[in-house]
This record gives C-alpha cells, sequence and structure tokens, in this order.
C-alpha cells in the first residue's frame, strides 16, 4: 500500500521588509529558489514520488506551494542524521506511525534543512496520512520541528542548527 504525505513550503519572503510586491522580479526570483530547492530533492527520486508538485514550477511567484507526495515500498534512506531527527522519529514511534511514513519524514525533513540554511525556502511543513503535522522552522542559532498529533498533543524539538 502506497502512503501519501502532503508537503506544504513557503518561499522566502525577502521581499516584504523592503516594501517590494510579491507580484516583483525579487518575489519570482525567491519563488524559483524554492522551486529548484523542492527539484533538487525530489525530482526523480525512486523511493518518494511526488504526484502533484502544486504552484512549484507556476512562472508567477506563489509565497507557498503544497506537494503531493508518494512513498514508495519499503525504500532504504540515506541522510545525514541530526539530533532534532533521533527525537522526531521517537515521538513518532510513540505514536505508532508506520515505520516507512517516519524514515520518509525524517529523510525529507534532513535534505530540506540545509535548503533552510542555505536561504533557499523558508519554513515547510509535513502532513501524515493519519492528519498529524510536522512543522520546521528555521532560526538563526537554533531550529525548531514542532509536531501536531492527530490527538492533540503537541511536542517541539528545539537544536542547533549549525550542526546541519
Amino acid at each position: 500500500m502506497e502512503h501519501q504525505l502532503t508537503l506544504g513550503v513557503y518561499r522566502r519572503l525577502d521581499n516584504r521588509p523592503l516594501g517590494i510586491s510579491d507580484d516583483s522580479e525579487m518575489a519570482l526570483e525567491l519563488h524559483n529558489k524554492r522551486k529548484d530547492a523542492l527539484l533538487d530533492v525530489f525530482e526523480n527520486k525512486e523511493h518518494l514520488q511526488v504526484k502533484d508538485w502544486g504552484e512549484t514550477k507556476d512562472t508567477k511567484p506563489h509565497e507557498f506551494t503544497e506537494l503531493v507526495i508518494g512513498i514508495v515500498g519499503t525504500a532504504v534512506f540515506n541522510y545525514a542524521i541530526v539530533p532534532g531527527l533521533k527525537y522526531l522519529g521517537e515521538k513518532l514511534a510513540e505514536k505508532l506511525v508506520d515505520d516507512a511514513i517516519t524514515n520518509s519524514v525524517k529523510w525529507i525533513i534532513a535534505k530540506l534543512r540545509p535548503k533552510q540554511k542555505s536561504k533557499e525556502i523558508l519554513n515547510f511543513q509535513i502532513t501524515l496520512p493519519d492528519g498529524t503535522s510536522i512543522y520546521a522552522y528555521p532560526i538563526e542559532g537554533n531550529s525548531s520541528i514542532t509536531i501536531h498529533f492527530k490527538d492533540g498533543n503537541i511536542e517541539t524539538i528545539q537544536y542547533d542548527s549549525q550542526n546541519l
């Protein structure tokens, strides 16, 4: 059975503090930077297949795009382990989240965190099939991952983002 995740990703909003419109060339550049980052992470992956790219590839700038990602089989994921991912995996296991989903979420976060650090994307969120949502926020020095479980419980993980 194939599981599906929904990934929502914000583009950088560097144009706003400068008073530059969300329809500007700068906004389009930021939109395209996010597009390139997402293509780099997800294009032509065997274990995760993007079923719907949302507005990722649009020629107009969008603040937010949502991708539908299918988890294919029980692939082995290779990624750098960062401190927050171990804790995240433990918390998802406590709630009996499927291993394929947990490993996919950890892989996605491991791949997108460097994109946040290099300022290619802003916040992102992953919604699991059961409705659990995971939010990843870039914070200078420390980063945070917040999990909103389907039962209403919330867990926040903060860690040193310099270790990415």
